[in-house]
C-alpha cells in the first residue's frame, strides 16, 4: 500500500498501541458533541468491566495465596498461572481485544488483552503491576483489509521479598516482564510506563478501530470519545477521531482533532501524514506539502517504514519492489533480521536460490532470540536442500 492511502486509513494498533502523555489540554467541544453519527448500537465496556475476573479464577489466585509462604513462591506461581491462561487455553489474535474475563471465556485475545488479564490476576494477588509502552518505531501491519499501526504493550511484576539480613520487607530481586507477543518486533525498543487509564484509552481505541473497519462509524465514535473522557492526553484518540471525520466528510472537525493531538504530542508522524491528506483533499496545497516533506523526512530515517513497504510490495507480489525497500531498510538498520528475512523470500520467488541463502544467513545472524534463529535455520536447511538441487 502507497504513502497516500496508508495515512488515510491509519488508526490505532491491534495489538497494543502508541505511549501516553502527561500534557493535558482543554477539549474542542465540538468534537464531543453527539448524535454526529447517528445512534450507536454498542455498550461500552466499563473501566471496571475490563479488568473484572472471573470467580473462577479468583479462586485459582486465592488458592496461591494460600499455598504459598513467601512473597517470592507467590510471585513464581503467579506468573505460572498467567502464561498457563496464555500457553494452554489461549490463541494469541492480534485483532481480538477483550476485557480479561471475555479473554479466559472466548479462548484469544491480543496482547493488550493477555497484559489487561495479567495484570488483573497480580492485584488480585496484592503484586505490584506496571503497564509498558514499547516504544516502536511507525511501522504497520494489515488486518480487516486495512492497514494499522503497529504497536505492543506488556506488563512489568516487580518481585518483593523479605530480606534475611535486615529486619522488616524491603525491596530485592529482579522484576518479571509478562510479554505474550509472539512476533520478534519489540525486542529492541525502550519501555514507558503507562498508566491503567491510558490502557484503558488504548481499549477503546482498538474497540473503535474494528467499528470503523465494518463501517459501524457511530459506535467507533463512542468508543472514541469514551477514550478521550477516560484519558483526554491521550493524543491517539484525538489522531484516530479525525481519521473517522475526515472520512464521513466532516472536515472541518477532522482539522480540529487532529490539531488537538498534535498540540498534545506535536512530532506523530502518523498524525502529521493524516492532517497532510486532509490538506490536500481540501485544496490547501502548499499545508499539505509542507507536512509531506515533513513526514518524508522523518521516514526516510525510520528502517521499519521501509519495512513496511517491503513488505507491501511482497504480498503485491512485486519482487523487484520489495528488494528495494528491504535493501533500504538494512542499510539504515544492519541488524534487522526481519528485512533481511523479506529479501530472502524475495529472491527465493525470484529463483534466485543463492541469494535467498545469503540473506536467510544474515537473518540468522541477526535474530534476537533463540527460538527465531531456530525458525531461520529450519529455513535455511529447506533452501540449501533447494539450492543442491539446482
Amino acid at each position: 500500500m502507497k504513502l497516500t492511502i496508508l495515512v488515510v486509513l491509519m488508526l490505532s494498533s491491534l495489538s497494543a498501541c502508541q505511549s501516553t502523555q502527561s500534557t493535558s489540554l482543554p477539549v474542542p467541544e465540538e468534537l464531543m458533541m453527539a448524535s454526529k453519527f447517528g445512534t450507536s448500537t454498542t455498550e461500552i465496556e466499563t473501566p471496571e468491566q475490563i479488568f473484572a475476573l472471573p470467580d473462577t479464577t479468583k479462586r485459582d489466585l486465592n488458592r496461591i495465596v494460600t499455598n504459598t509462604q513467601s512473597i517470592e513462591e507467590r510471585t513464581k506461581a503467579a506468573l505460572r498461572l498467567i502464561f498457563s491462561y496464555a500457553q494452554d487455553g489461549l490463541l494469541y489474535d492480534n485483532t481480538a481485544t477483550k476485557t480479561a474475563s471475555e479473554t479466559i471465556a472466548s479462548g484469544k485475545a491480543n496482547c493488550l488483552s493477555l497484559s489487561i488479564l495479567a495484570y488483573s490476576m497480580a492485584k488480585e494477588l496484592g503484586m505490584s503491576a506496571t503497564f509498558q509502552d514499547i516504544q516502536i518505531p511507525e511501522y504497520w501491519t494489515s488486518a480487516f483489509r486495512q492497514t494499522w499501526l503497529n504497536g505492543h504493550i506488556n506488563l512489568r511484576l516487580k518481585q518483593h521479598r523479605v530480606s534475611k539480613e535486615f529486619s522488616g520487607s524491603v525491596v530485592l530481586g529482579s522484576d518479571f516482564v509478562v510479554d505474550f507477543d509472539p512476533y520478534s518486533l519489540k525486542h529492541q525498543f525502550p519501555e514507558k510506563s503507562v498508566a491503567p487509564a491510558t490502557v484503558v484509552a488504548m481499549f477503546y481505541n482498538n474497540k473503535a478501530a474494528v467499528a470503523f473497519a465494518n463501517e459501524q462509524y457511530a459506535n467507533a465514535y463512542e468508543y472514541y470519545k469514551a477514550a478521550a473522557q477516560v484519558d483526554p492526553a491521550f493524543s491517539v484518540t484525538w489522531s484516530n477521531l479525525g481519521v473517522l471525520f475526515r472520512v464521513n466528510g466532516m472536515h472541518e472537525l477532522a482539522e480540529i482533532s487532529y490539531k488537538h493531538s498534535l498540540a498534545l504530542e506535536p512530532e506523530v508522524t502518523n498524525t502529521l501524514a493524516n492532517l497532510a491528506v486532509l490538506y490536500r483533499q481540501t485544496g490547501n496545497i502548499v499545508e499539505a506539502e509542507t507536512l509531506e516533506r515533513r513526514v518524508l523526512a522523518k521516514r526516510n530515517r525510520n528502517p521499519y517504514y521501509f519495512l513496511m513497504l517491503g513488505n507491501e510490495a511482497y504480498r503485491n507480489v512485486d519482487y523487484a519492489e520489495a528488494i528495494k525497500y528491504y535493501k533500504n531498510a538494512v542499510s539504515l538498520d544492519a541488524k534487522n533480521h526481519e528485512a533481511y528475512f523479506g529479501l530472502a523470500r524475495s529472491y527465493y520467488a525470484l529463483d534466485d536460490t543463492i541469494s535467498a541463502v545469503r540473506y536467510m544467513k544474515k537473518a540468522k545472524r541477526n535474530a534476537p532470540s533463540d527460538d527465531e534463529q531456530q525458525l531461520y535455520e529450519h529455513k535455511l536447511s529447506v533452501l540449501n536442500q533447494v539450492a543442491r538441487l539446482h
